[in-house]
């Protein structure tokens, strides 16, 4: 089988430029063929493949990745949106799956999508990507797509395949952090205390009695460097966090969120955000830190990770790792890091490029 899709608008193939032939909607050459791939007309066992393609790519990009199944959950959660759009590369001859794409409109601005495409290990070099980019160039333009955001590591190929557009551009540079957790310092990190405050932890929902300051909390994201660039712009309130809680936990995904409690006057001070995979409650995947302006400078940012480590310790025995990216111009996030042991394992490239094929 060679489409796993119920709609082929056009498709690209690759391997040998010279020997290349038409057949009918799809292009194709002797190894490599490019369709669109819609989840809900493939096979279980294609989505299964396609789902680990992706998260094994997402893995070695950032560090940690929603497993597999809990990637196939996801998409098999979602409604028949019209905001996200995804691909898939396969050799002709054994239609085994080499690279797969997706790209997501932007919430805030209609002509900007944010962009993945992984290739597997053996199929690199190949012209896997430049064949999903091809195609990819064509229905982006079709949905009114006109700039993509993608990441890579800094010095892969990747990079330099991104270097060949040349509208491209490096918006940010970000730092893959890991923590590795001690549960011996649990204890003591739950000992500690800041005056006037309250930590307060809580799964998958917000207690009614916060969520309204926890909306304000989420809102301030935004005041960290470069954030612009990477989260929409927002003015949420209860029923935004209610939605953010849904698909925070979807796939699978338990959401934990930690926060300083200002005592005076009963709201959220600070925050963080981390999810634990129940397929892998090996590692966890730090999301979002933020301390409200009139709260900062006690110490609260370090304050409610080192809880949350600590409550991450107690509720996931087998949990040894915290995931996170931070922007590397955020010098106060990462000095607060630094002091709880994170250590730099990989620096990535958030890279913007205009629409049109690589030289």
């Amino acid at each position: 089988m060679l489409a796993t899709t119920t709609t082929l608008r056009q498709g690209y193939g690759s391997c040998d430029s010279n020997s290349e032939w038409a057949l009918g909607i799809v292009t194709w050459v002797p190894c490599v063929v490019v369709t669109e791939f819609v989840p809900s007309g493939a096979t279980a066992p294609v989505l299964h493949q396609w789902c680990e393609v992706f998260s094994e790519g997402q893995r070695h990009l950032s560090g940690t990745s929603p497993t597999t199944t809990a990637l196939v959950e996801m998409i098999e959660a979602e409604d028949d949106s019209t905001d996200v759009w995804r691909w898939i590369a396969r050799d002709t001859g054994t239609d085994e799956i080499l690279g797969i794409a997706q790209a997501r409109k932007n919430s805030a601005e209609a002509d900007l999508a944010e962009f993945r495409m992984y290739v597997t290990p053996h199929a690199q070099r190949r012209g896997v990507g430049r064949a999903l980019a091809e195609l990819v160039e064509v229905d982006i333009a079709g949905f009114g797509v006109r700039r993509i955001r993608v990441t890579a590591l800094a010095g892969s190929a990747a990079e330099h395949f991104l270097q060949k557009f040349d509208s491209h551009r490096v918006l940010l540079r970000l730092a893959n952090q890991v923590q590795h957790l001690d549960p011996s310092n649990a204890e003591v990190a739950r000992a500690e205390t800041r005056p006037g405050y309250r930590i307060v932890s809580w799964r998958n929902r917000t207690p009614d009695e916060l969520v309204r300051s926890f909306s304000d909390a989420l809102n301030r994201l935004l005041d960290a460097p470069g954030a612009d660039l990477q989260i929409p712009e927002r003015n949420w309130g209860v029923d935004e966090v209610r939605s953010w809680e849904q698909k925070m936990t979807g796939g699978s995904q338990t959401l934990l969120v930690c926060c300083a409690v200002d005592d005076g006057v009963g709201e959220v001070a600070a925050a963080t955000v981390v999810t634990v995979d129940f397929h892998d409650s090996t590692h966890a995947s730090q999301h979002d830190t933020v301390v409200l302006p009139q709260h900062r400078g006690h110490g609260l940012a370090q304050w409610v990770k080192e809880q949350q480590a600590s409550v991450l310790a107690a509720e996931f025995p087998l949990l040894r790792a915290i995931y996170t990216t931070v922007n590397a111009e955020n010098h106060p996030m990462l000095t607060v890091n630094r002091r709880l042991g994170y250590q730099t394992v990989a620096e990535r490239i958030l890279v913007e490029i205009a629409s049109h094929m690589p030289r």
